[in-house]
């Protein structure tokens, strides 16, 4: 490990330190793994491979609305949920944890509801 992969991997600790974060990534546009600090049981990288198409996707869901670029994903699944956002100019930032770790106020309401 060099000194940079130290240091990136010594920036996830924050994150980490959430209690219910399970994951936190650095992933590249072309889904490697940076650097990762995931609980057991979690495969970062199968992660980051599937981080590369959901980028992928973004980037043409974006270019559909006329926009320049995905700003941040958030999934929302049962037990777990996950954000996909902008490190820097060059990495992903995924974050997988408990619902009441990564919680997300969206509201949909039906119309005449």
């Amino acid at each position: 490990m060099t000194a940079q992969d130290d240091t990136l991997a010594a920036q996830l600790a924050p994150y980490r330190a959430t209690p219910g974060i399970v994951a936190a990534l650095l992933v590249s546009s072309d889904g490697f793994v940076v650097a990762s600090d995931v609980d057991a049981g979690i495969d970062p990288v199968a992660i980051a491979a599937q981080v590369a198409g959901v980028i992928n996707l973004g980037a043409v869901f974006a270019s559909e609305l006329g926009q320049p670029k995905l700003n941040l994903l958030a999934l929302d699944f049962d037990t777990l949920n996950a954000v996909i956002a902008p490190f820097d100019s060059e990495l992903m930032l995924v974050l997988v944890g408990k619902p009441e770790a990564l919680t997300f106020d969206l509201r949909l309401n039906k119309p005449g509801a």
